[in-house]
């Protein structure tokens, strides 16, 4: 059995590929320190496959902990997500999530050289294309403008560096909008989709920057799971990156439609005044890198992925009002 290392391992994605790789027959060591992933969101498939995931707490920029398990794992792959994954977490002190976004990535890096680890699929943003108009391109020239956008350009600079000097086959994975099940615990920090589904729910009016015109390429986290697998399966593309979207965008006012389409219910939106600087107001995913060489497309339409991820949170409502999150 194949034993492969996925960072970030108890979060949101990270949790969906956790479970897609043991259903897939890999032994899967989930690291997570659980500043946003939850060991809940992997006790479903820790009961189904109890011999295939490990979960471990702890943290990318451990060094040690990194090497160890690398190590005595005789980890074949790394899927790294673990990161601080939005640009207002970088607020408060943007050293913290540089420092978890590079520094903790170059231990991955690292230790895959080390130890022979011969491939490391990352995950990366679509944020990178703020300063451009959609569809959004792969050769597109980057120019960040947050700590967060600039956090993982660095990222896929050092592991085009790791695959240029060292052969370390890595692969970046720029994700659009990612929602589905399995967002809660990220509370504010959460996909649109979600927490526009949590304020229905809760028979609240959703609040929406400006006037609902804005766009997002919505990519169901399920896709995204099919994405890595094709990265890790697909020889010679070390240094690459990749568009994982869906090349459709959508309103977020026709979001809101579909979510009360779903649930039965007519909620209108709360229109405000948008207080983001820099606020990118629309995105869509060029996929035809992907198409060509991972063979990846996005097999989830977006009524079918807000009916699966709506159902979760509906379950979970009814169940304990509480348990999911109240955004002002």
């Amino acid at each position: 059995m194949l034993s492969v290392l996925v960072s970030g391992g108890a979060g949101f994605i990270g949790s969906h590929l956790v479970e897609g790789l043991a259903e897939r027959g890999f032994r899967v060591i989930a690291l997570d320190n659980l500043f946003l992933g939850r060991p809940q969101n992997l006790r479903s498939v820790m009961e189904r496959f109890p011999d295939r995931v490990v979960f471990v707490r702890g943290d990318v920029c451990d060094a040690d902990l990194v090497f160890r398990l690398v190590r005595d794992y005789e980890v074949s792959a790394i899927f790294h997500q673990a990161a601080t994954s939005s640009a207002p977490m970088f607020i408060p002190d943007p050293r913290k999530g540089v420092e978890a976004n590079v520094l903790g990535f170059l231990n991955i890096l690292e230790a895959a050289r080390r130890f022979d680890v011969p491939k490391v699929i990352y995950a990366s943003t679509s944020s990178v294309y703020n300063v451009h108009e959609p569809p959004h391109r792969e050769d597109m020239v980057i120019k960040p403008r947050t700590f967060y956008e600039y956090s993982l350009w660095v990222r896929e600079h050092a592991a085009w560096i790791y695959w240029d000097f060292y052969r370390i086959e890595t692969v970046g994975l720029r994700y659009f909008s990612i929602y589905g099940p399995r967002e809660e615990h990220k509370g504010r920090y959460a996909n649109v989709i979600s927490q526009f589904i949590w304020k229905i729910l809760r028979g609240e009016s959703p609040v929406i920057f400006g006037d609902g015109s804005q766009t997002r390429d919505f990519t169901f986290v399920k896709d995204v799971v099919k994405a890595n697998i094709l990265a890790i399966e697909k020889k010679g593309i070390g240094g690459e990156v990749f568009n994982v979207g869906t090349g459709r965008e959508t309103t977020f006012n026709e979001v809101v439609k579909l979510i009360n389409q779903v649930l039965g219910t007519s909620v209108q939106p709360k229109y405000v005044p948008n207080p983001i600087k820099n606020y990118v107001y629309r995105t869509r995913a060029d996929t035809s890198k992907a198409e060509k060489v991972l063979g990846f497309k996005a097999e989830t339409d977006l009524l079918t992925g807000i009916k699966i991820t709506a159902e979760y949170y509906k379950e979970l409502y009814e169940q304990n009002p509480d348990a999911i999150p109240k955004i002002d």
